[in-house]
């Protein structure tokens, strides 16, 4: 499927439109089907560009995880968000636009009311998306397509590799899907660079009744969050934004990391150890095309080897999350997940806390959870294991875990997360069944010395 207009008219370019572009997991002007599409489209129209906070929250709880949701996203994913916002308006400015933004607030409406509301006022003619394998916010879109029939929805790919799922149906398993990708779509080794979007140079302006509407303009809020919920420390150098997302990806390529990444991708706490590009990834500061062709060229200028692949690989796994969460839809928050039976667990408060709070009988779980309530990142292999301690040693219930690491990840992607916490359920892709980590023998193969654990204080007990 190509990207293509949910309406077949595409004559509005000649009137004097009203395009509005509801940017979600998309922050990003390079490689940006979406925001090309709404540049097309309104040539001799104006142009809204609109990020919408905490749209989902209109949804009835039957349609939400509601008794394990939670009121705000961790101080750290916040702040990434703002980076990345705070850098998109930048672009959009120098491009002859901004950055409109819609939060929830103490005696604001809802948001969803508010961009119902601009979208009436306006009198909006057009809506530029990006698809998103997110049941939630598809759920929403669908609220406006009926409270608004008349508008013209344009659904473009901005997130993966594939347009649509490119096999008949999604494989049991990750291995069936990675051998048939590499069977019928070699695109690691294709002739030709994976083609990509153009850049609007300059873009419509705002309708002239909201250019002085500075209610609506995004601010950082960074400098007025100052001394409210902060880490005590941020050791993290993940900063928010596209500019910062190309740096991170051509300072990485540059180096000699990528030759080594599969020796050295399991390591705790070091910065090159690993790609680091899933932030960037998870709210669209990068496209996944500008990382492939990178590492494309990696391979014919700098060298090919496992390691190499093994990048292409963890790319074939986030690809295959976004589509499995798009087949099953809200299966990926059933308890049972996708399996016919539902695990056994308890809900233990106490347990709950001590898991969030760094303070169990297990030093390696303490270290990886405060690191994560410290910088909103923790290693793939960090989060293996306290996911595995939370569902096994704990025996609680894994939907409250993966909503945990929903709400503090500043990499938080919908289909890996809920569908990694699935697969070591027992309740997902697995055909293996749950799987469960021994976490002496992990402590003893990736922090033999302690230092991990020292420098995250895992032996320290807090108070809860």
């Amino acid at each position: 499927m190509s990207n293509q207009s949910a309406n077949n008219s595409e004559n509005n370019s000649e009137n004097n439109n009203v395009t509005l572009v509801l940017f979600h997991n998309d922050l990003r002007v390079a490689d940006n089907a979406t925001l090309l599409k709404a540049s097309e489209i309104s040539t001799k129209g104006k142009l809204l560009l609109v990020y919408a906070s905490s749209l989902t929250d209109i949804l009835d709880s039957k349609d939400h995880y509601d008794a394990y949701r939670y009121d705000a996203i961790g101080q750290a994913r916040q702040q990434f968000l703002h980076e990345s916002l705070a850098d998109l308006n930048a672009s959009l400015i120098q491009r002859g636009n901004r950055l409109l933004y819609l939060q929830k607030g103490e005696e604001a409406l809802d948001v969803f009311t508010q961009l119902s509301d601009l979208i009436e006022q306006q009198q909006v003619t057009d809506i530029c998306i990006s698809q998103t394998a997110d049941y939630n916010q598809n759920k929403v879109y669908d609220l406006i397509q009926v409270k608004h029939p008349e508008i013209h929805w344009h659904i473009q790919t901005t997130a993966t590799l594939f347009d649509e799922l490119p096999l008949e149906s999604l494989p049991k398993s990750f291995t069936q899907f990675r051998k048939q990708i590499e069977t019928d779509y070699d695109l690691l080794h294709a002739e030709k660079d994976i083609a990509i979007y153009l850049t609007p140079e300059s873009l419509a302006p705002l309708p002239e009744n909201m250019q002085s509407r500075d209610e609506y303009f995004f601010e950082s809020q960074l400098s007025n969050e100052a001394g409210h919920d902060k880490p005590s420390q941020q050791l993290s150098s993940f900063r928010g934004g596209e500019l910062n997302g190309l740096k991170h990806l051509h300072t990485y390529f540059d180096s000699d990391a990528p030759s080594t990444y599969k020796t050295t991708r399991n390591a705790l706490d070091e910065w090159t150890h690993s790609t680091k590009f899933s932030a960037w990834l998870a709210n669209g500061s990068l496209s996944v095309n500008t990382i492939l062709n990178r590492l494309r060229s990696y391979e014919r200028d700098i060298i090919a080897n496992d390691s190499t692949y093994w990048i292409w690989f963890e790319m074939l796994w986030r690809e295959y999350f976004y589509w499995y969460a798009v087949t099953h839809q809200r299966k990926l928050f059933w308890f049972k997940g996708i399996s016919q039976h539902a695990p056994s667990i308890q809900l233990d408060e106490n347990l709950l806390a001590q898991w969030k709070n760094g303070t169990t009988p297990y030093p390696i779980v303490n270290a990886c959870m405060n690191q994560l309530s410290t910088t909103g990142y923790m290693s793939n292999r960090g989060r293996q294991l306290v996911a595995s301690c939370f569902i096994h040693e704990l025996g609680l219930d894994w939907r409250y875990g993966a909503t945990y690491f929903e709400q503090h990840l500043i990499d938080y992607d919908v289909g890996s997360n809920w569908g990694n916490w699935q697969y070591l359920a027992g309740v997902g892709t697995d055909p293996r069944g749950c799987r469960q980590f021994n976490l002496g023998k992990q402590t003893q193969q990736y922090d033999p010395n302690g230092e991990f654990i020292r420098q995250w204080q895992g032996n320290t007990q807090k108070s809860n």
